[in-house]
């Protein structure tokens, strides 16, 4: 067997594995197009899977990059292993064979499950997978989890391990058989639950959770299998994890962060798991999948949203009846499934991970809540949904108590006395409460504001945030109609939001958990604002607010909301400002320009956002007369740096030029003035970074590599100090990543290459961080894409392409789910464009015409939204005549 041979029977058997007997057949009978030996084969591993009943079988695809022969050792039949002697094959899966087996040496009687690596598949990285999910299962004793009994390596080398022998179905077909209602399938996934929150606690993510791998015995215990493609959770695994070397999953059960390709947590298999619970309810998967291709399913699933369960289960109902087939056995009731459960499931398939449960353990404990009658966190918790669940668990002692509250009435009279006792001991109680909100609020606001400009301060910001979040999540729920305590947590929450994640700013990373906390802080301010409508505190605090989202929604990927959000602050502060004599007021004025600007530019609104540039320019000058100098002069370089981006975009070099020197003018002065302030240390390394930009624009080379160097050596100096800062290392990568265009404009081939290695790792590793943060992957493509074309410069064409090819695989997911981001379109154009040109260098006109056609297609597609940069005027009509240049030299058939 070839290694195309093996790589096109193995694609096959991974898309048939999960269809139904006639839609394989089917499936099998066009695929194979004759082909009597590739048909044969794919039958015979089917065979072997459906004999195994699914036993520890992945069904997803080794990595393209491993291509080679697999060989199953099938001379070990009748072999021993251990004490065991080889029975039969079970399973055989992409890394390894797994054979029944049974005690050779007489001491006792028993069964196993054996599972070796397949020969031909023992390279080192699928020995290191192997031997990692031997250890895994070592450390995995739960009822629920297949067990590991021992391992070891055979005469020959490979690695083994043997585990009990389960025997089941897996559990769709177990419940369906069992005619479960909706309660008994729920008590059953409840025991999955408890199963993954062990190995959750073990510090392992299953990552490829699904019906075939959760097989339910005779005696009715669910079993959890395969943790072939687990990832470790422990630090020293950190370097595995965050390895691209193998993405095992099947793809209908995977979440979008893992389709992302992006960091995976426990919260992937929370996704999983409302997968399989929703077709455990339904009968039928979340998404409408029309077909089993890869690049089909995951454009479903970033795309589309689930129906509720109980509208699926109805809509199947009445198409059941429709076609006169009479009832299922197992037919779903909808009402069974219609408020909670529909809440519960949809909850734990949201997109954004930080909106599912936090936690298997918290999915677990809603569905508890449901079976017993209590309300669920996944139901908005109203007074009226509340009495009502008390209500139905309580009937009886409700009725009772109706009887009582006219005893209770006369009773009333009797306590008016105690109540005065109760009083003073409330207001003692409260004064003490006081004195201990103002100790914390003193901690979380005075100790974080001291440390906030200080490098190497982000293992203690990441104290505050810890303790922060337990005291003002327990503050809110004492706060009642108190105007002074929502005050206070609204701005806390702001603070909290700040330290967590607030882009442009020292964080700790997690722009999900930042963006929890400002939605806090929003909906805290609304309500102030709605109890005082006149109040001049409460709308500034809630303009302040809502400028956080501009910046935030930048890094999610979202413009739409974030123009939302930026013209509500800034309408507000359009009132605030006239007659004003409050700093802050202009500063949030300005912010608020700039920030509604930077998202009108991501939609490509240029014209606009020009004019929101120059309208915070105007507000900073009217800022200079009455607030002193250096109160001033960063919002003056803020807005200096967007009328150079704005100037820069528009091909007025000299103009962006100048904008960006004025901004490096201002934040030199600041600097010397406050040589420890971060921000404006920070805010000088960056001039020094948009300024080497501008000198490359204009192909003054040496001036541009000399001004990008010293910004990359203040942001090296800043990383060092604080290793573990988010924001620090991604402006490294960054500035390293223009530097890098610098030496390749050049023609420093291999400066650029060296240059490229290391900030491509850097924002690997920043993926890894924060899987939210839309911003990390995209610059990860960008830097891979300015790879290829190094590549290619220097002739490494094949090279050029497998870069440009990872680009791609992290790009296009990412502008299938944020169509509005102009700038994420560009960078796929610019890439389609380039995959183009270096398949004409390699004389494959096929590909070339494909990758230009599809470049073309964006070019057009910007340039129709009026959306092109100065530099890409041109680009559509070149990259068409490349497109008619391929195609005339093309053999023509007739």
């Amino acid at each position: 067997m070839t290694p195309d041979t093996w790589k096109q029977l193995k694609h096959l058997f991974q898309t048939a594995i999960e269809l139904s007997s006639d839609e394989r057949a089917a499936f099998l009978a066009e695929a194979c197009n004759g082909d009597n030996e590739l048909r044969a084969g794919v039958d015979r591993l089917l065979a072997s899977h459906d004999e195994a009943g699914a036993f520890l079988q992945s069904a997803a695809a080794v990595d393209a990059g491993i291509v080679m022969e697999s060989v199953t050792p099938a001379s070990l039949i009748g072999q021993c292993i251990g004490p065991y002697e080889i029975m039969r094959e079970l399973g055989h899966g992409g890394m390894g064979t797994v054979y029944l087996a049974g005690r050779a040496d007489d001491q006792y009687r028993k069964q196993v499950a054996i599972k070796v690596v397949n020969r031909g598949m023992d390279t080192d990285l699928i020995l290191r997978r192997f031997m990692m999910e031997r250890q895994i299962l070592a450390n995995l004793e739960h009822p629920n989890i297949a067990r590991l009994l021992e391992g070891g390596s055979t005469p020959d080398g490979l690695p083994y391990f043997v585990m009990e022998s389960v025997s089941g179905e897996p559990i769709l077909e177990y419940c369906s058989a069992q005619e479960f209602s909706t309660n008994e399938r729920l008590e059953l996934f409840l025991q999955v639950c408890a199963a993954l929150q062990y190995a959750h606690q073990n510090l392992v993510v299953h990552r490829d959770i699904k019906p075939s791998n959760i097989l339910v015995t005779s005696e009715g215990a669910p079993k959890l299998l395969d943790f072939g493609i687990a990832k470790l959770l422990s630090p020293e695994d950190a370097g595995e994890a965050t390895a691209s070397m193998v993405r095992l999953m099947t793809p209908e059960y995977a979440s979008p962060e893992q389709l992302r390709g992006l960091g995976i947590t426990t919260s992937s298999d929370v996704y999983s798991l409302g997968v399989v619970l929703y077709e455990l309810l339904t009968g039928s998967h979340p998404y409408h999948l029309t077909s089993r291709q890869p690049e089909e399913i995951v454009a479903a699933i970033l795309r589309d949203e689930p129906l509720k369960p109980s509208v699926a289960t109805r809509r199947d109902n009445e198409k059941i009846a429709r076609s006169g087939a009479g009832p299922k056995s197992d037919t779903r009731n909808p009402r069974a499934l219609r408020g909670d459960l529909d809440n519960i499931v949809l909850k734990s398939l949201r997109k954004e991970p930080e909106r599912r449960y936090a936690s298997v353990q918290e999915f677990a404990a809603d569905i508890r809540r449901h079976l017993d009658g209590l309300p669920v966190t996944a139901t908005p918790d109203t007074f009226a949904y509340r009495a009502s669940k008390f209500v139905r668990r309580n009937t009886a002692g409700v009725i009772a108590a109706v009887a009582i509250v006219i005893t209770l009435i006369t009773a009333t009279l009797i306590t008016t006395s105690q109540a005065r006792v109760a009083r003073r001991e409330r207001d003692k109680a409260q004064r003490r409460f006081k004195d201990v909100r103002n100790l914390t609020n003193s901690f979380l606001f005075d100790f974080h504001d001291s440390i906030a400009d200080l490098n190497g301060a982000t293992k203690a910001r990441e104290m505050v945030v810890k303790k922060a979040q337990e005291y003002l999540d327990s503050l809110a729920q004492e706060a009642g109609d108190d105007r002074e305590l929502l005050w206070e947590l609204s701005t806390a929450y702001l603070k909290l939001g700040d330290v967590q994640g607030r882009p442009g700013f020292s964080r700790t990373g997690d722009t999900g958990a930042a963006q929890q906390s400002y939605e806090k802080s929003l909906e805290t301010r609304r309500r102030l604002a709605a109890l005082e409508p006149n109040n001049a505190q409460y709308q500034l605090g809630l303009a302040i607010t809502l400028s956080r989202f501009g910046p935030l929604f930048q890094v999610l990927g979202k413009p739409g909301p974030a123009v939302e959000r930026m013209r509500e602050a800034t309408a507000i502060t359009d009132k605030l400002v006239p007659g004003s004599h409050d700093l802050t007021t202009y500063q949030t004025a300005t912010r608020n320009s700039a920030f509604l600007g930077d998202a009108l530019s991501e939609m490509g609104n240029y014209d606009e956002a020009l004019a929101m540039y120059q309208k915070c320019l105007s507000l900073a000058e009217e800022n200079r007369a009455p607030f002193p100098d250096i109160a001033v002069k960063h919002r003056f370089a803020v807005c200096r740096e967007r009328l150079g981006f704005i100037f820069r975009i528009k091909g007025e070099w000299q103009k962006s030029l100048d904008n960006h020197l004025e901004m490096l003018a201002l934040e030199e002065e600041l600097s010397a003035l406050e040589p420890t302030n971060l921000d404006y240390a920070r805010a000088e390394a960056t001039a020094f970074d948009h300024v080497g930009d501008l000198y490359r624009e204009l192909k003054n080379y040496p001036k541009a590599l000399e001004n990008g160097q010293r910004g990359l050596a203040l942001y090296e100096g800043f990383l060092k100090q604080d290793p573990q800062n988010a924001r620090g290392t991604k402006d490294v990568g960054d500035c390293s990543h223009h530097v890098a265009e610098t030496l390749l404009a050049a023609g420093d081939y291999r400066g650029a290459i060296s240059l490229l290695q290391r900030t491509v790792a850097i924002r690997r590793e920043l993926v890894a961080l924060d899987t939210s943060n839309v911003e990390y992957p995209d610059d990860l493509a960008e830097s891979l894409t300015l790879t290829g074309e190094t590549l290619a410069a220097v002739g490494n064409t094949t090279k050029a392409i497998e870069a440009l090819q990872e680009a791609r695989a992290i790009r296009e997911p990412i502008v299938l789910a944020h169509r509005q981001r102009i700038d994420y379109r560009r960078g796929l154009a610019r890439l389609y464009t380039d995959l183009g040109a270096d398949f004409v260098v390699l004389k494959n006109p096929d590909e070339a015409e494909h990758w230009y056609r599809k470049g073309l297609e964006l070019w057009t597609e910007l340039q129709d939204q009026h959306a092109l940069w100065a530099t890409e005027i041109d680009r559509p009509k070149e990259v068409d005549e490349s497109l008619s240049r391929v195609h005339s030299r093309k053999p023509q058939t007739r």
